[in-house]
Parts: C-alpha cells; structure tokens; sequence
C-alpha cells in the first residue's frame, strides 16, 4: 500500500563509482536480476544490480527510486542488527516490515513480523502479523497467534475479526460465526477495524452486512488512502465470493466522504505533527 512510500534523497553521483554492468548486461536486465535477487533475501547483491540498472538508464526514474528504497532497506537492515534501544528498534523493525510488504517480499516481512511480536507482544503487533499471515495463507499460524492474544486479555475488535477470518479459512465456521456475533464495533471505529469486520462478515455468510461495512469503510477513509484498501479488496480472497457481484461493484464505485488536508493527507490540521508550523494552520488561526 502507499502507506510504504518514503521520501528518498539518491546521492546519484555514487552510482559513477560502483562497479559497471555486470557481464554486458542492459538496464532492464540489470533491473530484473536485482529483483530476483531481492526475493531470494540477497539485498546487498541487489543492491549492486538496481544501482547497475540506474547507472545504464539515467532518465529512468523508477530505476533510481528502487535503487533508493533498496540502499534503505539495507542501512535499516544493519541498524537493527546493532539496535541496543527497545523502542527505536521497534521503530526499525516496522520500518523494515513496510518496505518488504511494498517490495511483496513477504517471507522477509513474515520473519520480522514475528520478530516485532515476540518482543513486544500488543494488539498492533499481532494485528500487523495477522495481516502477514493471512496474505501468505499462513492461516493456522494466524489463528494460534490470535487465539493466545484473546486468551492473553489483548484482543480487539481488529484482532478477533481477523482470528475470526483465519478461523473460516480453516473450515472452523462455526466459531467463526460465534465471533462475528460476539463483536461489537466501537462508535468511533476507524477504517481499518472496520474492514477487518467486513472480512469477517463476508467468510461467515453475512454478504450484505459485509457489503454494508465495506461501504462504511470506504466513506471514511482520505482519498489518498481509499484507492489502497479498494485495491486490497478486489484481491482478498475472503470477498472472492462476492466480488462479482453488481453490489460489489457499486460498493467499489464509493467515494470518500472524508474532507482531506492537502498537506499531510489527514482530515484537518488538529493531531499533524507541523500543527502550528506551516502555513496553512496559521492560516486557520
């Protein structure tokens, strides 16, 4: 999703000093070798590549920006290594976790995932696991993790919607529907926890409650975010069986009922972390 992108400075000139293409290799070729390599956990290897297939193709954008996003997930890779302190090494490790879910490495963001989980052991870790676990189909492992963060007394709306989905999956409907039963969605539920239910709704039967839900969802959230969750839903197995549907294609034609700033992609300027600092919120005053 495009809650992965970063703002990345590439020192460009560094590219004139690393080695040239390899083997007589064109750019692309260069391209698709360091994504093979990034698959396979080798980034400093791919590293080199997306720097060849930058260094052969200057005017290509996309070749300097992966080149970019890979040296980043390199120094973080080796910051966490060496992180002594709890809480920036979580910071790390998140950061780490985003980049490998938008470059779909998701055996790598599975491993640190878990990492992230077993140290600090919270609703958002679990459901930032969850999540993993079910886009890789891992769905006995989502819902053992699940299962022991209810039993623990840290479960939330979020996280037994999700154990109740992984629960459907693994042919457990019964008790997938006594969740979706047992769920009561706070007045103030945000977007994502929202969704999470919709899922659930949808592998439990309950096609128009999901449908509902979805709506709800997408009217909630920023434009700027909306295209990712319609995106994920077109894609999430657990809408599969309503995604032909002409209800479901009039939920997708929602549109966001959400007012967005144009500066920071929030509603408003009240919890930006420039409030008060930028232009427009002296304006405001």
């Amino acid at each position: 999703m495009t809650r992965c992108r970063v703002a990345i400075v590439v020192a460009v000139g560094i590219l004139f000093i690393l080695p040239a293409l390899a083997r007589g290799e064109s750019a692309p070729e260069a391209f698709a070798r360091g994504k093979s390599l990034l698959e396979k956990g080798d980034f400093d290897s791919a590293l080199s590549a997306f720097a060849a297939a930058a260094r052969g193709d200057l005017d290509n954008d996309s070749y300097r920006q992966q080149y970019g996003l890979v040296r980043r997930i390199v120094d973080l890779r080796k910051r966490l290594d060496g992180e002594k302190d709890p809480e920036r090494w979580e910071y790390t490790a998140r950061a780490l976790h985003a980049f490998y879910l938008d470059q779909g490495l998701y055996g790598q963001a599975i491993g640190i995932g878990r990492k992230i989980h077993e140290k600090v052991h919270t609703a958002a870790s679990a459901l930032m696991l969850a999540e993993t676990e079910l886009a890789m189909n891992n769905n006995a492992e989502a819902e053992k993790m699940l299962a022991a963060l209810d039993k623990a007394g840290k479960s939330t709306p979020s996280t037994r919607a999700l154990w109740g989905v992984a629960l459907a999956r693994l042919g457990k409907s019964a008790e997938a529907k006594k969740l979706v039963q047992s769920i009561a969605l706070p007045d103030d539920a945000g977007p994502q926890m929202i969704y999470a239910y919709a899922r659930l709704q949808a592998v439990t039967g309950s096609t128009d409650a999901a449908l509902a839900s979805l709506q709800k969802c997408f009217e909630s959230l920023p434009a700027s975010r909306l295209e990712n969750f319609k995106e994920h839903a077109k894609l999430c197995p657990d809408f599969a069986a309503m995604a032909s549907t002409a209800k479901f294609a009039k939920v997708m034609a929602t549109e966001s009922q959400v007012a967005e700033s144009k500066c920071s992609g929030g509603s408003g300027c009240a919890n930006c972390p420039m409030r008060g600092k930028c232009g427009k919120s002296q304006e405001e005053k």
